[in-house]
């Protein structure tokens, strides 16, 4: 079987076996491994390559799933999941992770934009009503989409990403008052006293990473100043214009924590048009670590969430309530948040030697 090593250094820990590592050690596609041991009977294979897939489940003493047996019995095909702007870098991860789980059980995933459908509902009211998908994982907490949610959430099974569920809406969410309260922490640590935080748009997710900032401050014995909090949206524009309206160049303000990676992307680029240099003159911290994080220059200082365990977790917690027919709650703990330092953070300058 795979193992993980335990966290207390007694040694492994042993995890089942996922349909990809069967996939990894055959050499063949996740999506094949799962057609191939559900029986799949358009599906053609060489001999050789079913031998060995075979081989690989022996050796890796893989287990279906039997929640995933369970909701193929109930004829399961295909899974909607509805994220704010799909071009969004930080959603790779969610993606690649409910991609995978989806495949584990046999099922497609169908991806649709909340922005698209909040201008025009008629195709996600279709695909529900004639029950295209068995379910739904709504993105939550990315601004006005309390309409959004309850009105499919009450019609198909669902659960809202990243923000608490309902009275009939399954919930999985990240640890984000940890996150930006580890991101406030760290700038506090290297001398910082003067902090602003650059919000997302109003909702779960920015309420929650405010209440972290504010949190490190008060432990710290600083006041949360409402001057301090900028901004109100997700996209790197809006953090630049939350950025650029405070005049940086004449700010007493030393750091930023922006509440997404992207409005971080805004925070700089505001900051070089007032030509404040970053970490010289201010540092700035990022909740998310995307793939572009280290290529940045300075490479920027984030907090890694776990992303892929989200989108991956969405879907197991999609088939269970499937099952039972009532919503439940995840938090995802482990991984925990994790401060990952690169260049755009360093002491102010009244700590320097």
């Amino acid at each position: 079987m795979a193992s993980t090593q335990d966290k207390g250094g007694l040694g492994e820990v042993r995890r089942p076996a996922r349909i990809r590592d069967v996939a990894a050690r055959a050499g063949v596609s996740p999506g094949l491994v799962s057609r191939l041991l559900n029986n799949d009977p358009t599906l053609t294979v060489r001999p050789e390559t079913r031998a060995q897939v075979m081989d690989a489940v022996r050796e890796l003493d893989y287990v279906a799933s039997s929640a995933a047996a369970s909701l193929r019995r109930n004829r399961a095909d295909a899974l909607g999941l509805v994220l704010d702007r799909v071009t969004n870098p930080v959603f790779a991860d969610v993606v690649h992770g409910a991609e995978e789980a989806a495949t584990e059980i046999g099922c497609g995933l169908l991806i649709l934009d909340a922005e698209e459908i909040a201008r025009d509902t008629a195709f996600l009211t279709e695909v529900v009503k004639s029950r295209r998908v068995d379910g739904l994982l709504l993105q939550g907490g990315y601004g006005p989409d309390a309409g959004l949610l309850a009105r499919y959430s009450a019609e198909i099974p669902s659960v809202i990403v990243n923000s608490p569920g309902n009275d009939v809406a399954s919930g999985v969410s990240l640890e984000d008052e940890a996150a930006t309260r580890l991101a406030t922490s760290h700038l506090i640590e290297l001398g910082h006293r003067d902090v602003a935080f650059v919000a997302g748009a109003p909702g779960a997710a920015s309420d929650t990473r405010l209440r972290g900032f504010r949190a490190a401050l008060r432990d710290a014995g600083l006041e949360a100043r409402p001057d301090r909090i900028l901004g109100g949206g997700w996209q790197a524009e809006d953090g630049l214009q939350a950025v650029r309206a405070s005049d940086p160049s004449t700010s007493p303000v030393t750091a930023y924590v922006a509440a997404s990676s992207v409005v971080a992307l805004g925070v700089v680029s505001a900051l070089a048009e007032a030509q404040v240099r970053v970490p010289e003159d201010v540092s700035v911290v990022g909740i998310h670590d995307p793939w572009f994080a280290p290529y940045l220059a300075p490479a920027l200082t984030t907090v890694a969430l776990p992303l892929f365990e989200l989108g991956r977790q969405s879907v197991l917690q999609l088939m269970e309530h499937l099952q039972s027919g009532k919503p439940s709650e995840t938090v995802i703990t482990d991984p925990a948040p994790r401060l990952v330092v690169r260049g755009s953070t360093r002491p102010p300058r009244s700590c320097r030697a």
